[in-house]
């Protein structure tokens, strides 16, 4: 089943500049792999420099994290301390 994606402004491009997108796959790797396939290059900016949030928790090895039906998922720009 597919899930909605939120993109911050920056990842817009590919799409388009559409905020919201939907995707399918099991885990957050195949979401990406599936949103590269219908925006091409969507993909590569998905895997470098950006943090990824499902229902309110910031996953740190997103890849393998599975995606349940009806998951809010948000892509958006890491951040830098210091």
């Amino acid at each position: 089943m597919p899930v909605r994606v939120h993109l911050s402004s920056n990842l817009r491009g590919p799409t388009g500049g559409v905020a919201e997108v939907e995707a399918e796959g099991a885990t957050v790797g195949a979401l990406i792999d599936d949103l590269d396939r219908r925006y091409p290059g969507l993909g590569d900016a998905l895997r470098s420099g950006v943090s990824v949030v499902i229902n309110d928790l910031l996953i740190a090895h997103p890849d393998y994290e599975p995606v349940a039906d009806g998951a809010r998922i948000y892509f958006v720009p890491q951040t830098a301390g210091g």
